[in-house]
Order: structure tokens, then C-alpha cells, then sequence
């Protein structure tokens, strides 16, 4: 199990109107690393990983109204964003072709709220933020999760009301439509874990 949720540095922190300060590819150099060292490894193995929903990656989950509006904002507003884009949208394509297990996380706008533990996945753009501590919350729950999934780039924000319920797993389809994770208390003991973490990729919160 390898988790990341390595994110670029700016000459202010969490500040993407400054100087991005790492490497303009640093999702795409490390994901080819990591598949390396983990199809190298021989065994089965999970890639979790986070994305964005709100800066490239995602535009295809949205109505034209929202995409025209982040396009805007990635390109015009906060350059960098749109950089940061371009690299999480290639590291992406690198795990899609990994042939691993894999999962990039889509956020659309963090918080620092609390965590709540009710986390909606789905294939469908909702603008709602959700807080990075439910963030980390639903890497954990899809990571003791054993049963893969069936959305490999989910949009995540915080759910409506209700507690997250379990995923039907990806050998029992059900309709496409939001999907929540399971909160499991344990992880499963024969899993190794390795995690490889900075700080999350920016969002356009960041840079307000």
C-alpha cells in the first residue's frame, strides 16, 4: 500500500501566487517512481493518490459554467494553478497506464475544518469543499478497504447528512452515481504501508 499526497511548493506557503518554487512536473516524476519501484516490487499492490477536481483534471465531470470559470482562474488569475493542473493531469495518465491498483483522490476545494468522517465520492462535479482531515479520513477507509473500487478518480467532497456508508465492490457493479466509504476501525494486519506525503496540491481556496 503506498499513499501520496505530495503537493508543490510556493515562495509563501499555500500561496500560488508566488513563486512556485518545485519542480513544474513533480506529480508526474514521482508517480513514474513510485510505479517502478512498486511493478519492480513483483507483488499486488494500491496506489492512492490526490488529484484535483477544480484545476484540469477534472473538467470533463463539469457543466460548461463551472469549467469556463476554473479555466479562467488557472489561467488568467493564478497561473500556477493551471501548472499544478497540467502536472496532476499527467501523473494520472502515468498511473492509468500503470496497470496497479490505483486511485487519484479529486478535491475541489480544501479546508482546514474538522474531520467529520461523511465523505461523498463521486464521478459527477459538485462545487462543495471538504476539510483535509476528511480528506486523510477517506484515504485511510480506501486504503483498508480490500474490495477495489469502481471510480479510479472520484470527486470527494464533505456528504450531506448521513454517515458513509460501504461501496459495492467492482466485481457487483451498481448504477454510476456518488459513492461513499466505508469506516473501518482496523487496517487489515498482512498490509504494508508506505506513505509519501508533503502537503496536499493546492486548490483554488488556497490562492483567495
Amino acid at each position: 500500500m503506498v499513499v501520496t499526497a505530495v503537493g508543490p511548493n510556493f515562495a509563501t506557503r499555500h500561496n500560488p501566487r508566488t513563486t512556485m518554487t518545485s519542480p513544474p512536473d513533480l506529480h508526474q516524476r514521482l508517480a513514474r517512481t513510485l510505479i517502478t519501484a512498486m511493478n519492480t516490487a513483483g507483488t499486488p499492490a494500491r496506489l492512492i493518490s490526490v488529484s484535483t477536481a477544480s484545476m484540469g483534471p477534472g473538467d470533463a465531470a463539469m457543466s460548461a459554467g463551472p469549467r469556463l470559470l476554473f479555466r479562467f482562474f488557472r489561467t488568467v488569475a493564478v497561473p500556477n494553478l493551471g501548472r499544478v493542473g497540467q502536472d496532476l493531469r499527467a501523473m494520472e495518465e502515468e498511473l492509468a497506464a500503470s496497470g496497479l491498483d490505483w486511485y487519484a483522490l479529486r478535491p475541489v476545494k480544501l479546508t482546514d475544518g474538522p474531520l467529520t468522517g461523511n465523505v461523498q465520492a463521486s464521478d459527477r462535479f459538485a462545487m462543495k469543499p471538504i476539510s483535509r482531515a476528511d480528506v486523510a479520513w477517506h484515504i485511510l477507509a480506501l486504503a483498508e478497504d480490500p474490495a477495489p473500487r469502481q471510480q479510479r478518480t472520484p470527486v470527494i467532497t464533505t456528504g450531506a447528512s448521513r454517515k458513509s456508508s460501504p461501496p459495492a465492490p467492482a466485481e457487483n457493479p451498481a448504477r454510476p452515481g456518488p459513492e461513499t466509504a466505508p469506516r473501518n476501525k482496523h487496517p487489515a494486519p498482512s498490509r504494508q504501508w508506505v506513505t509519501v506525503a508533503a502537503r496536499s496540491p493546492p486548490c483554488p481556496a488556497d490562492a483567495d
